[in-house]
């Protein structure tokens, strides 16, 4: 059946209507047989409405029946995508390696699409966009990273690594971070959500932005993730209050579910040229 953007499509149904966090017991649940119930971060599952005769009412087409074309998950980075695995997620070694893709294609007898959780939100942002603009969705959650639209485009970046906001060093001399290196945005800024300083994390938050405008010349900075959620006032003023004073006047704006959304689309991103 021929798609367009947002015609026969049901985003998320009856997998995992917004994220969750990665099971604190690693991975086992999904190698389990929890996988079709959201046990990796977010998930979504895209639909045809013209070949399923069991699925829920709302998915269908007019005169028209729907199957699931695929299943799309969504982990925070960063991901090893030949291997379809997450690397070393921040707080959740435990899922280092794990063949997540592969496991959830076999569980759930679906083709199965994995990206960073960045890049699934921005990519349902982009579909959603009437324009092709340019944008960064930064995401705070368990840990801080991007996902780059450029031009109506994501950007996954010669080793699809693009996008790791977080391990950006801003304080030579800084606090150690996991990632091995020193003084990075994302200690910087978790360890300010950690002592109940959102005003600090949101103005480190915000340098972050910064220096995604200045590299990229973006249009927009989207906010998302559980940290971000929970005080999106704060964190909207916080970064656009930096945007002023370094004199980068830019559109900020709080985006809620973008990854669970956007998982979705991560099946029919190549059918729409994404």
């Amino acid at each position: 059946a021929e798609l367009a953007p947002g015609e026969g499509v049901a985003p998320g149904e009856g997998v995992a209507p917004a994220p969750a966090p990665a099971p604190g017991g690693g991975p086992g649940p999904v190698s389990d047989g929890g996988a079709g119930t959201g046990a990796a971060p977010a998930a979504g599952a895209a639909r045809d409405t013209d070949t399923d005769p069991d699925a829920p009412s709302g998915a269908r087409a007019e005169g028209g029946r729907s199957v699931v074309l695929g299943v799309g998950v969504a982990m925070p980075g960063p991901l090893d995508h030949p291997a379809g695995a997450p690397g070393r997620i921040t707080g959740h070694p435990e899922w280092d390696g794990f063949p997540v893709r592969d496991v959830l294609a076999r569980e759930l007898g679906r083709t199965v699409v994995l990206d960073k959780d960045t890049n699934a939100a921005a990519l349902g942002l982009a579909l959603r966009s009437p324009t092709a603009d340019s944008f960064a969705y930064v995401h705070l959650g368990t840990g801080l990273g991007a996902g780059l639209v450029l031009d109506g485009r994501l950007l996954r970046g010669a080793r699809t690594g693009a996008g790791e906001l977080g391990h950006q060093t801003v304080q030579l001399d800084g606090p150690p971070c996991g990632c091995g290196g020193r003084g990075c945005l994302e200690v910087l800024c978790l360890a300010a959500v950690a002592r109940g300083d959102l005003a600090e994390a949101a103005r480190v938050l915000g340098t972050g932005a910064a220096g995604l405008v200045r590299l990229l010349d973006i249009d927009r900075v989207l906010l998302g993730g559980r940290a971000v959620l929970a005080a999106p006032g704060t964190f909207e003023r916080g970064t656009r209050a930096v945007l002023a004073e370094l004199g980068l006047p830019t559109e900020v704006a709080v985006t809620p579910y973008a990854v669970a959304e956007g998982a979705a689309q991560l099946v029919l991103a190549p059918v729409f040229g994404k």
